[in-house]
């Protein structure tokens, strides 16, 4: 009998998490479907009918440890376009994909110009579906400074394109070095034109 519960609580906590995920992809969906909030080139929006992902895979929702990196200092990131806003490395995420270990490097905004992202922490990254099934330019995940903990989640289901993957417009962040992953993170959301 508490197999049973067990289990159907197991089942009930997936169907929540695979709603949040489809809630999460819905409403990105309609941010860009809708004129007064896309970022996409003007006429890409009328035939627009959804991004692509890959079928939501909680082996890519992986539990990590968070090392705070406490002296580093800013560096200047190469973007796709001329800018180099300053990013300091702020932390490493240590995580397991099929018993294989990983390290991303967590990124920290601290641009004198935009002191409202302070607090905002950016992991772009590249993998072996970067430039195949997915943007060339890698993709991203952003975290807070209060959302990071010695033990936290990273999920890549969350994973998005930079918003230059879809307007000439944006200068976005290219992943550093460091942060490629030698293995096909199958998750999240994939290139938007062939």
């Amino acid at each position: 009998m508490m197999m049973v519960t067990c289990t159907v609580t197991s089942l009930e906590a997936q169907s929540d998490y695979k709603a949040g995920v489809m809630a999460f992809r819905d409403s990105t969906n309609r941010a860009f479907a809708d004129t007064a909030t896309s970022i996409l080139m003007p006429q890409d929006i009328p035939g627009f009918h959804g991004l692509e992902f890959f079928p939501i895979n909680e082996k890519f929702r992986v539990k990590a440890k968070f090392t705070r990196i406490k002296i580093a200092q800013a560096v200047p990131m190469k973007t796709s376009g001329t800018r180099t806003p300053p990013y300091k490395p702020y932390g490493w995420l240590d995580f397991k994909i099929d018993k294989k270990k990983f390290r991303l490097t967590l990124y920290q905004s601290v641009d004198p110009q935009r002191p409202h992202l302070n607090n905002y922490l950016l992991l772009a990254f590249t993998d072996l579906t970067t430039g195949q099934e997915c943007y060339g330019g890698g993709r991203y995940l952003e975290f807070t400074t209060d959302e990071v903990q010695k033990k936290m989640v990273v999920d890549f289901n969350f994973c998005y394109n930079p918003y230059c993957a879809y307007n000439n417009k944006y200068s976005c962040v290219i992943p550093p070095a460091e942060n490629f992953l030698d293995v096909r993170i199958e998750a999240g959301v994939k290139k938007f034109h062939e």
